[in-house]
């Protein structure tokens, strides 16, 4: 109970500054706000006490504590977003990572920013000069900063590097060293290496990155907390056999936790884990014990404290989520499974459930999608992680001193790393690996459901009873976002589709295993669930035609999913784009007139743009894809208006059957470009929106030249087969139609 006095209130200080870190003017005013609601709800507290106590007391006071918790975090975040960086005219950066986008620790200011001098305040470093960046480094030069929500983001065109300073220079040649040591073992385990051992995950490619996350699996290269037991045990244990004291022991492990945290760099499932392994050797000092759930809620209030920015990041909230989930269910999920399994067993299975149960709503959140096959590939694949992570280790530590016995060790840790690497490949191949799931903001809710129900159920000694219930509501939930994906099933050679991303375009070529994707809407999850409706894990061509955000927007649901980029020309809001793609694996190429891609067998050709236009919707980037078999030409333009279509008329383009009508249907289009077409399927991406899209002109136009229009606001999704009796088409909404 004590337990969760503390972790109620500490979840809603920590939603207050989410809620409210997108609005950074407004954090000061809201901790004096936070501090108000404080007192009078202590107040009323009181004054109910004396009355007639009753359940409303006990939440009165747990929102008074919630709220005076805020406010030290939102004075935290008000101070983070007035450091005024956007001012300086030089930065001096800690590096914290060896290539952008990584985190960085802004230590200087040189310029007219008073509010900056003297702090040290995190931030992220989007690009950065082409110049090796070593962890620990020091790098001083002129950036770009502005604010994302209560986060600083830099770009920087020059900077000077210095060696890092000793006390974290050491950790460099034992990173190297194990890269070193790890080079020459083959295949996915060789890969997957580093990544078990230290959280390095440079060598691991974009379908490895992929097979793990579609299974459930990467939090295995993502240095948490059963890495830091690891680390602090053994520290711990190798003092205490030496004889050391309490307080030695106690030092040493916090010392190995330390240089530990400096090794994997601290990435936000390192740095909660850190800070309660922290909190846990303070009471082991102090003789006071607190159950696991409170140290978790201290460990998230020191982290939120120091480090306001992560309120809203995804990677820290699955960490607490899932460590919560070992705590609260783990063991009794063991309990109910051990009635029917072996106890080892029933244990085994429970700490994947536990904790993709309490991940789901975020999860879901950020990916459309559910895995069926995660907890039996945690099942096969964690009992070898703990393996990797102490023989990967020794072989890191070994490295600069014995590198053959680094060597050595490191192809026995590249048995238990193949092995997990294995089963993430072959778990991806089975059926049920990426289900569809409702999309954000009801699948999230769907999902708190089935954990509330199940967190009901045990608090009312019904544990069984409510996984059963919650299991139903999955079941329903789960066929429903799926009966698309069935009833596409009756045109299951498909060639070319249409997403229903709201106001916002998103669409799709395949051609047998060969996929190309021309935008991505404005949000990620509507992509991603239309993506996996279509049966699609993977693209092997992405085209932006314009980096807007109802066509660019959606663009990080694919990233570690796209083999290769091509885009139109950059401006401002391209660069984390693109370097986002690029980092999970894609190839770039900035796209002109006259350049042609062979994905599969589909040809992709560049019409427009020519030149050196200004980025803008007349500079989007328009192709035509040709499959062979079907003897089909699909013809994409972007946002182009009737000007650029004009000259893109006047320098040729080929007939098409299906075109994707300029601009969401707008009124600014040229019919004589569509008559030359003599397309016999328009189709329009689009939503609910404040412009009029589709125009009664755009649809009068496709009318006029024998196109048949089909639109996603209308039909959702739509697919399209073409055989020897024309065009059939799918959509979600209507079903199949001549």
């Amino acid at each position: 109970m004590r337990d969760v006095r503390l972790a109620l209130p500490v979840a809603i200080a920590w939603a207050m500054l989410a809620a409210l870190s997108t609005h950074a003017a407004l954090l000061g005013v809201a901790a004096l706000v936070a501090a108000s609601v404080a007192v009078a709800c202590l107040i009323a507290a009181h004054l109910a006490r004396h009355s007639a106590p009753t359940i409303g007391t006990d939440v009165l006071r747990t929102v008074a504590v919630g709220a005076a918790l805020a406010c030290p975090l939102l004075l935290a975040g008000d101070a983070m977003v007035s450091s005024g960086f956007d001012e300086c005219d030089e930065l001096t950066l800690l590096l914290l990572g060896q290539t952008a986008p990584t985190e960085v620790l802004i230590t200087g200011c040189d310029g007219a920013a008073p509010a900056a001098l003297g702090t040290m305040r995190s931030a992220m470093l989007l690009r950065a000069p082409d110049v090796p960046l070593t962890i620990g480094a020091t790098a001083a030069g002129a950036c770009s900063a502005w604010l994302d929500g209560s986060r600083w983001l830099l770009t920087c065109t020059d900077l000077e590097l210095t060696e890092p300073a000793a006390w974290l220079a050491w950790a460099g040649p034992l990173r190297d060293g194990l890269l070193a040591a790890s080079a020459q073992l083959p295949g996915a385990g060789g890969e997957l290496l580093p990544g078990l051992a230290i959280g390095d995950e440079r060598r691991v490619s974009p379908q490895l990155r992929a097979a793990m996350l579609e299974t459930g699996l990467s939090h295995l290269t993502a240095v948490s907390g059963a890495n830091c037991v690891v680390v602090v045990g053994a520290a711990f244990q190798s003092a205490a056999a030496l004889g050391a004291r309490r307080t030695v022991r106690v030092a040493v492990a916090a010392g190995a936790l330390g240089a530990f945290v400096v090794l994997v760099t601290p990435e936000p499932s390192v740095v909660r884990a850190g800070a309660m392994a922290s909190i846990g050797l303070l009471g082991i000092v102090t003789g006071r014990r607190a159950g696991a759930v409170a140290v978790l809620s201290l460990a998230v209030l020191l982290v939120l404290a120091l480090q306001p920015h992560l309120a809203t990041s995804a990677g820290f909230a699955l960490s607490v989520l899932a460590t919560c989930g070992l705590i609260v269910h783990g063991p009794p999920i063991s309990r109910v499974l051990a009635r029917w399994l072996p106890t080892p067993l029933a244990a085994l299975i429970a700490v994947p459930l536990a904790a993709q149960l309490w991940c789901l709503p975020v999860l879901v959140g950020l990916d459309a999608r559910v895995s069926l096959v995660s907890v039996l590939a945690n099942l096969l694949a964690g009992p070898a992680a703990p393996v990797v992570t102490v023989i990967g280790l020794s072989a890191c530590l070994a490295a600069p001193l014995a590198p053959a016995v680094a060597v050595g060790l490191a192809w026995v840790a590249w048995i238990p790393a193949a092995w997990i690497a294995g089963v993430a490949m072959v778990a991806q191949q089975l059926p049920g690996a990426q289900i569809p799931w409702p999309a954000a903001p009801w699948g999230a809710v769907a999902a708190s459901v089935m954990l509330g129900m199940i967190a009901i159920g045990h608090a009312r000694g019904r544990f069984g009873r409510s996984i059963a219930a919650a299991l139903v509501v999955g079941l329903v939930v789960g066929l429903g976002a799926a009966w698309p994906s069935i009833r596409l099933g009756a045109l299951a050679d498909w060639r070319v589709a249409q997403c229903d991303v709201g106001q916002g375009s998103a669409t799709v070529v395949r051609h047998q295993s060969a996929v190309v994707l021309v935008d991505s809407g404005r949000d990620p999850a509507p992509v991603r669930r239309c993506l996996s409706t279509l049966g699609v894990q993977r693209v092997d061509l992405l085209v932006l035609t314009h980096f807007d955000a109802d066509h660019a927007g959606g663009a990080s649901a694919l990233v570690g999913r796209t083999g290769m980029l091509v885009h139109g020309p950059l401006d401002d809001r391209a660069v984390r784009v693109v370097q986002e793609l690029a980092t999970g694996g894609a190839a770039t190429q900035e796209a002109r007139r006259g350049d042609a891609w062979q994905v599969g067998e589909m040809r992709v050709e560049a019409l427009w743009p020519v030149g050196d236009p200004a980025p803008g919707n007349d500079a989007s980037v328009a192709v035509a894809i040709d499959l062979p078999d079907d003897g089909l030409e699909l013809l994409v333009l972007g946002d182009l208006g009737a000007e650029a279509q004009s000259q893109l008329l006047r320098r040729g383009l080929p007939a098409a059957a299906i075109v994707v009508v300029a601009h969401h249907g707008s009124a600014d289009q040229l019919p004589a470009l569509y008559r030359r077409v003599g397309a016999s399927v328009g189709l329009i991406g689009v939503g609910v929106n404040d412009y009029g899209h589709p125009t009664e002109a755009a649809l009068r136009l496709l009318r006029d030249v024998g196109t048949v229009s089909l639109r996603t606001d209308e039909l959702g999704i739509i697919a399209l087969a073409v055989d020897e009796q024309g065009v059939r088409v799918w959509s979600e909404r209507v079903g199949g139609a001549p």
